[in-house]
């Protein structure tokens, strides 16, 4: 008969001499400690488990508060925008009331709205994690492809509305437009009877009368083309000017100005004086667009919005 193996423990205490003694079988001994093993390596992968999910944990929730930080500051540029799209809108008015005031072309509402359509655009980014935040993100992205075109149209608009402010101004410096002195019409523009042949003769510009060394003034900017004494005019001077026009001062008494210099719109350029073929002291006064004689009448006086660029 075989006789069975058994494993023996043996605990001492300092109390007592005589040991206590623990005998059990050896199986029972290996299933012990295979339990024991077992147990400790439950218990370590249950502490790391543990700490793993712990770091999961804290991701997690750094990763909400990220969240609701997003949506926070989408929302807070979706108002950013919408106050940004409403300051445009302003100045549309702004640039719409200005071409009313300098009888400029409008531009349409519905051709303003055109040029800020098109399909949307949808960004499926957030799509596979939140639909209502996916959704708030496209509502952004929208505004923000509608503030770029409405840029582009009205930074397009404002230019062309710079450009014809620039080109209205130029106009009105260069259009002679105000009296070339003070003192009474003493003769118009046409047909007449000459008071020195009384014969009927054709008066190419009109007449100011006033008192020798009365002030002339330039009636638009230009450069002085030609100064000189004629028989028929005496001392005159003839300024051009752009877009066509040309203006002559004759019967002077002193010019004060030379040939080729600038001189601008209400300038000083000469004193009135009795020279040439006259009766008394005046200003014969012409103006020339494109090399035709006009009725200097219909130039004086002129507001900006009272002159419109023309060919003829």
């Amino acid at each position: 008969m075989a006789i069975k193996k058994r494993w023996h423990f043996s605990v001492f205490s300092t109390e007592s001499v005589k040991p206590m003694t623990l005998s059990i079988s050896k199986k029972l001994g290996i299933g012990l400690v295979v339990f024991a093993v077992a147990l400790v390596c439950f218990l370590v992968i249950s502490v790391i488990m543990i700490g793993y999910n712990q770091d999961k944990i804290i991701k997690a929730n750094q990763i909400l508060t990220e969240n609701r930080l997003l949506r926070s500051r989408i929302n807070d540029l979706s108002v950013e925008l919408d106050s940004i799209l409403t300051k445009l809108r302003l100045m549309e008015e702004w640039e719409d009331q200005i071409r009313v005031e300098k009888n400029f072309k409008t531009i349409n509402k519905e051709i303003r709205e055109m040029g800020i359509g098109g399909l949307p655009q949808v960004d499926t980014t957030f799509m596979n994690f939140s639909r209502d935040l996916n959704l708030q993100y496209n509502l952004v992205l929208g505004k923000l492809t509608q503030l770029k075109s409405k840029l582009e149209f009205d930074y397009g608009s404002h230019q062309e509305l710079l450009d014809n402010v620039k080109l209205k101004e130029l106009l009105y410096r260069n259009t002679p437009s105000i009296y070339p002195t003070y003192g009474r019409i003493s003769d118009g523009f046409g047909w007449r009877l000459h008071p020195i042949t009384k014969t009927r003769s054709f008066h190419y510009g009109i007449d100011f009368g006033n008192k020798t060394g009365t002030p002339i003034y330039a009636t638009a900017d230009g450069v002085i083309k030609d100064i000189g004494t004629k028989k028929n005019i005496g001392k005159y001077i003839a300024i051009g000017h752009k877009f066509g026009y040309q203006t002559t001062y004759a019967h002077l008494h002193k010019i004060l100005v030379k040939k080729g210099d600038a001189v601008k719109r209400g300038e000083i350029i000469a004193l009135m004086g009795n020279t040439g073929r006259s009766t008394g002291t005046h200003l014969h006064y012409e103006v020339l667009r494109y090399n035709k004689y006009r009725d200097p009448y219909d130039y004086l006086n002129k507001l900006e919005e009272d002159i419109i660029l023309t060919n003829n």
